[in-house]
């Protein structure tokens, strides 16, 4: 088994143009197919893209706070390319295009918005108080359950469920429809020896909003999202993400995931996914 996300195959500079590519390995596998991603991942991959190029831009003093993605389809377990251009930068801000392709088709296209890093604390105030239920201890193995997600909530294994450390609060679970919230950490990296940033962390718990708050069964319904929007109020801190997660189900075959995304030290932002239901073929 590998041990991250992705193994770059090759990365040209942001400077020099070009996609770089990199191979999807089983921790990225989705629920719904064996040979398709869950799409945390690749818009992980796609934040820490454009951070690169935002650096080749020599912009060290940008920060990435929001994410919009658009999955155009599938992306497949394999061989992927991302290719990034800076749609403007400028004194205070930068936005960035990462588009997610594969076999010459384009699955992914991502947006993401960077920020100039300053001291606001005095307007900021204090930061938003602790969550009520405080995080699993670092870095020792904190009590409760340590089963995969894959293997103990949904009955059945797939890479992406068995590559996060999860650790749900309340009565919420992935098996019981309604609300939940689950503090979660990556087990392994996104690329061999690269930290992710505070959005890319943010972005690939957050696109399990729809998973664990499911309001249908997974034996019955598909509820695959079309897209995915990660806004953060300031950077995620520490391994630990608290993904505080709701489902609204509506009467024309589409349904809203909200959650609330959070640090340790209280809530850093917000997700949101539209998600089509469909039922699946009786077996």
């Amino acid at each position: 088994m590998s041990e991250s996300y992705y193994l770059p195959l090759s990365v040209p500079s942001a400077m020099d143009g070009g996609a770089a590519h990199f191979r999807a390995g089983e921790h990225t596998v989705g629920p719904w197919a064996a040979h398709l991603q869950h799409g945390g991942p690749p818009s992980a991959l796609a934040v820490t893209r454009a951070e690169a190029a935002v650096r080749a831009a020599g912009r060290d003093d940008l920060i990435a706070l929001r994410l919009a993605a658009d999955f155009i389809g599938p992306v497949p377990v394999g061989v992927v390319a991302v290719a990034t251009r800076v749609v403007r930068a400028a004194r205070s801000a930068a936005l960035v295009e990462a588009v997610v392709s594969a076999d010459e088709r384009d699955c992914l296209v991502c947006r993401v918005w960077f920020v100039r890093a300053a001291d606001t604390t005095e307007v900021a105030g204090e930061l938003a108080p602790p969550p009520e239920v405080p995080a699993p201890a670092e870095p020792a193995e904190p009590a409760g359950s340590a089963e995969p997600a894959g293997s103990g909530e949904l009955g059945l294994r797939f890479g992406y469920g068995d590559s996060v450390d999860w650790r749900f609060v309340g009565v919420g679970r992935m098996t019981a429809a309604g609300p939940a919230a689950a503090w979660a950490r990556p087990r392994v990296p996104l690329l061999p020896g690269v930290q992710m940033s505070g959005l890319a962390r943010a972005v690939l718990i957050a696109d399990s909003a729809g998973g664990i708050s499911a309001e249908l069964p997974w034996t019955e319904w598909s509820f695959a999202n079309v897209d995915l929007d990660v806004h953060l109020a300031r950077p995620l801190l520490g391994e630990w993400v608290l993904l505080d997660a709701t489902t609204q189900l509506g009467p024309a075959g589409s349904a809203l995931a909200r959650s609330t995304l959070s640090d340790r030290t209280g809530v850093a932002g917000s997700g949101l996914q539209t998600l089509l239901l469909s039922r699946l073929p009786i077996a």
